[in-house]
């Protein structure tokens, strides 16, 4: 089956934002383990939160354009203020 490069490009940002999430939720993971009294029920959450996400990941198929974008839409990151965009300046 051929893919399109629109189709290719956009199951990759999905992946990729999906594999950004799976990382913060390994790094809240350390985060609550460091803790000197870490939650179990917090940690068994984002772990749960974590395996949908691979799991999610793991059935994104590329050839469904509607899913695809379901999913860049869900995971895309949203700068918190203008300020946080970063302007180039050409000379």
């Amino acid at each position: 089956m051929a893919y399109t490069y629109e189709q290719v490009l956009s199951y990759e940002v999905a992946r990729e934002l999906m594999s950004s999430h799976i990382a913060d939720c390994s790094a809240e993971i350390a985060d609550e383990e460091a803790k000197a009294e870490p939650s179990a029920d917090h940690l068994t959450e984002i772990r749960r939160r974590q395996a949908g996400l691979v799991l999610e990941r793991g059935a994104l198929d590329m050839t469904d354009d509607a899913a695809v974008s379901q999913v860049v839409a869900k995971y895309r990151r949203i700068p918190a203020s203008s300020e946080a965009t970063p302007t180039l300046h050409w000379h």
